[in-house]
């Protein structure tokens, strides 16, 4: 992709800073380490020039701790990039719950004192099951439409 020099803002799906916690989270995880993940980031940054976002899914209780913060601090430190915190949505046959808000207000502050470019994703959909992770899971669970 770094070779194609399109202007696009090229984001990934980090949800943890560690391979055991990206690898909870997402299984795709377990076919691409984090380590091999990160420097490829950092090639393509190198490569194009645009600064890399990563998305961070804040699920309560398995990713959102000051020390799951500063691990991430540790990781993003000194990169340019940029960070979208996602409360996780509900979905329907998941156990994943969204974290507090003041819990992601100051994971958000801890990131910060890193020197790291936060922002909270707002909310959109989640009232008609339209958020991330819900439409997919919805259309795996409907039979299709008989024409």
């Amino acid at each position: 992709l770094a070779r194609e020099k399109l202007q696009i803002t090229l984001a990934l799906s980090l949800h943890g800073a560690t391979d055991a916690k990206r690898q909870k989270l997402m299984p795709i995880a377990k076919e691409y380490h984090l380590d091999a993940v990160m420097k490829a980031c950092d090639h393509y940054f190198k490569s194009t020039g645009r600064r890399m976002t990563y998305e961070y899914s804040m699920v309560s209780g398995m990713n959102d701790t000051d020390q799951d913060a500063a691990e991430l601090g540790r990781l993003l430190r000194g990169k340019n990039c940029h960070l979208n915190l996602i409360p996780v949505n509900p979905v329907k046959g998941r156990s994943f719950r969204q974290s507090d808000k003041k819990v992601v207000a100051r994971f958000k502050n801890k990131l910060e004192k890193y020197g790291i470019n936060v922002t909270i994703r707002r909310e959109m959909g989640r009232d008609i099951d339209g958020a991330c992770g819900q439409l997919r899971r919805r259309h795996m669970e409907e039979p299709p439409v008989a024409e």
